[in-house]
């Protein structure tokens, strides 16, 4: 299993349109996809709360971690038209987006 982080700022004024993107129409697509598991969007605490915590302060305004059977299956979803069709959008409303990938060593279930 792997991990995909992709970690995005939204453009001024774009926030609420990035974020309807990104849960309505590419969350919503790679749900689909073979091989994926799951996925969650991540936002920082205050920076008054990361403060008092003693906790770095992330970069981006969301992190949007997915998780896949193997980045096989999940390459194959970015050849896949409807990735370009979904994804292309959120280029137009983010400053700026990166992305990095982890090998998922060990796995709890704690629900």
């Amino acid at each position: 299993m792997i991990s995909l982080h992709v970690y995005l700022n939204p453009k001024s004024g774009k926030t609420a349109e990035l974020e309807v993107r990104v849960r309505d129409s590419w969350l919503k697509a790679m749900a689909t996809q073979p091989g994926f598991i799951s996925a969650a969007v991540l936002t920082p605490f205050s920076d008054d709360a990361l403060d008092a915590l003693g906790a770095s302060k992330p970069k981006t305004a969301y992190e949007v971690v997915s998780f896949w059977e193997s980045e096989e299956l999940r390459m194959e979803w970015v050849a896949r038209p409807i990735h370009d069709q979904v994804f292309m959008p959120l280029m137009d409303l983010a400053d700026d987006i990166s992305f990095t990938l982890n090998d998922v060593a060990n796995e709890w279930n704690l629900s």
